[in-house]
């Protein structure tokens, strides 16, 4: 049995027990108790990043409360990779929404990184969590139109500051060639495939060096052989760079990708399911071996642009992009130094939303009448 320690231990420790197994007033407790203490005591000292406590979050739908999450509890320890899943509905967006403090909870607590946020939490310190701890992956791109890919991933740079314009570049040809977009620096998105755009946009997520990268369907938009790219890739970044990732999907076949599925059901958390390091790594082997063969060899993986007709099937998506960019001929533009301050404050805006507008516009039209995200200057980006 493991010995009690001193009733002088700092208060600044982590999980230390308090009481001596010498005094007579401490009361002996059964070997379930003592399981349990330990337990709890193990539990204290794990490096929690992100930490929900009792969160609701309720929209308005005229002058009636529609509940979203009810009493969601969750904790995430550095370097986790999480899925939450579940089907249309069971809150996965908005829980994300409200870890990436997009959304305010209505009630409870969130805890990012020792930081402790509810529902009176400043829209200021909000934005400062987002802009240093984290990074942001949607189903749908949004990456500026008008900027190349070196220059989409240096932007997140150039909002936090005080980089220099030759730190930028190079941080930025590094992440795009880690995630394999090397060779289209110079590209427009309209001239890269969706799976491009994709990796493009989780190079930019990961530009400040973030703790905690959020992961809302990046698969969604994304044909079977792409969708084992990205997956690859995020596994790699999670694993050698100890990214915290939380990532929402309603693939069933991409579970095994994470260390914990958290399963989503109206509003609430329904199980809890850890998977073992053998189902990742299997997982990861199947992904390398689907590459290999050209994508979907078996994986189970579904095309989410693939369109049967007559008995066949093919593809919708990347197909277009390359048509549209064939017979058009696109033109990169200058660097930021040579844009305005109002392009620049545009994109400000654009990425300070991270990337979410669109859903945020969505799920409020859907679920709120008399709330507003976004402001009439912010919508004036949506035209970008």
């Amino acid at each position: 049995m493991m010995k009690m320690t001193s009733p002088n231990v700092s208060s600044s420790d982590c999980g230390a027990i308090t009481s001596e197994t010498t005094s007579p007033s401490v009361p002996r407790q059964s070997s379930n108790e003592m399981v349990s203490l330990f337990k709890s005591v193990e539990e204290d000292k794990a490096d929690y990043i992100i930490e929900l406590e009792n969160i609701q979050k309720t929209y308005l739908l005229g002058v009636e409360g529609v509940p979203a999450l009810r009493g969601v509890s969750f904790k995430v320890e550095r370097g986790e990779f999480i899925i939450i899943y579940g089907t249309s509905g069971g809150g996965k967006t908005t829980m994300l929404n409200v870890i990436g403090t997009i959304d305010k909870p209505s009630k409870g607590h969130l805890t990012i990184c020792g930081t402790r946020i509810g529902s009176r939490t400043k829209d200021e310190e909000l934005a400062h969590i987002r802009l240093q701890r984290m990074g942001f992956v949607f189903q749908t791109f949004n990456l500026l139109s008008t900027m190349t890919a070196q220059e989409n991933v240096e932007m997140p740079m150039v909002l936090q500051g005080q980089i220099s314009k030759k730190v930028r570049e190079e941080r930025a040809i590094q992440l795009l060639s880690k995630v394999g977009m090397g060779q289209r620096l110079d590209h427009l998105p309209s001239q890269l495939s969706g799976g491009e755009q994709q990796r493009v946009t989780i190079a930019r997520a990961i530009a400040n060096s973030p703790e905690i990268l959020l992961l809302d369907e990046p698969t969604g938009d994304l044909d079977t052989h792409n969708t084992l790219v990205v997956m690859d890739l995020l596994m790699k970044l999670n694993e050698e760079e100890g990214i915290t990732m939380v990532m929402v999907t309603h693939d069933p076949n991409l579970k095994h990708a994470a260390d914990r599925v958290v399963y989503m059901r109206d509003g609430k958390i329904h199980r809890i399911v850890t998977n073992e390091q053998k189902e990742r790594t299997d997982f990861k082997n199947k992904l390398i071996e689907d590459m290999r063969g050209g994508g979907g060899g078996g994986s189970g993986i579904p095309s989410a642009h693939s369109v049967t007709t007559n008995g066949s099937t093919k593809d919708t998506s990347d197909s277009i992009v390359k048509k549209f960019t064939k017979n058009t001929q696109l033109r990169a533009p200058k660097h930021y130094e040579t844009f305005d301050e109002g392009a620049v404050a545009k994109a400000h805006d654009l990425l300070k939303q991270h990337d979410s507008y669109k859903d945020a516009v969505r799920s409020q039209r859907t679920q709120q009448n008399d709330v507003e995200l976004l402001t009439e200057r912010d919508s004036v980006v949506l035209q970008m």
